[in-house]
């Protein structure tokens, strides 16, 4: 879900950049209190865990990746605002240490994976966690995904000449992959929460 440099157009990277900016200013002054409460460690090592899933990836088209995103993950554990931060500074590393992804493209990622994917996630879950908690997590992680690869695939098709069989191509490698995150998500959060490592997180989710 990666893109790099070379593929967006100035018109459509700019506003990105700046909505990306101003996205991940609202979450961190969200976040202040949330903040406080969670276990920081506990965040440092998901956000670490998310970090290291992601460099695995495998190209799609047009230089965009597919990978685990991790979106819904922290935001089923932490809420949106933290898991906003979280993935923000993960695509940041990536893109200024490692290249993945492009410096211009950096607001556009973000805001594939950090502010849709995370959003829709949480958006996701918190409607359905009380009455089906586990398909709340499993439904959140893959929509979460779902929505950051159909806005990768927008601002790629708003930049270049691709048409459906792009954006076909993009759904339906991403649903494939976020089939198995949602099951790895799921996993995860049921060992946290059994473990009383996330209290935030509905019981049952743990049975």
């Amino acid at each position: 879900m990666h893109i790099p440099d070379g593929i967006l157009s100035t018109h459509v990277w700019v506003p990105l950049a700046a909505g990306g900016v101003g996205a991940v200013a609202l979450a961190a002054r969200a976040a202040r209190k949330r903040l406080a409460e969670e276990s920081v460690p506990l965040i440092g090592l998901m956000g670490a865990f998310v970090f290291a899933l992601q460099m695995l990836n495998f190209p799609i088209a047009a230089g965009v990746s597919d990978h685990v995103v991790g979106a819904g993950l922290l935001a089923v554990i932490f809420g949106p605002s933290v898991a906003m931060l979280c993935m923000a500074a993960v695509v940041t590393i990536q893109a200024l240490v490692f290249g993945d992804g492009g410096i211009a493209a950096l607001g556009a990622n973000v805001v594939n994976m950090a502010v849709l994917s995370t959003l829709t996630a949480w958006a996701v879950y918190h409607a359905l966690k009380e009455r089906l908690p586990n398909v709340a997590v499993v439904a959140a992680t893959l929509l979460g995904v779902l929505a950051g690869a159909g806005g990768a695939a927008a601002w790629v098709m708003l930049s270049q000449p691709y048409g459906a069989k792009f954006l076909g191509a993009m759904v339906l490698t991403h649903f494939v992959s976020g089939m198995v995150e949602a099951a790895v998500t799921l996993a995860v959060v049921k060992t946290l929460r059994a473990a009383g490592l996330v209290p935030g997180v509905a019981k049952e989710v743990a049975r």
